[in-house]
């Protein structure tokens, strides 16, 4: 799944402890960002994760 934060896209892909996500940007593969379930309810991307699974 692919979602927009801070104008880049990333690919989200869920981690196996089920409360961390990890974006990987699409145009730069090595940058990459950890998230848990409150950082990414913060910056609005939990909805389109969660809505989507």
């Amino acid at each position: 799944m692919t979602v927009t934060h801070n104008g880049r896209q990333y690919t989200v892909t869920k981690m196996a402890d089920g409360y961390t996500w990890q974006l990987v940007s699409v145009d730069k593969p090595r940058e990459k960002l950890t998230m848990n379930r409150w950082q990414m309810h913060v910056a609005g991307l939990l909805e389109q994760v969660e809505g989507k699974e």
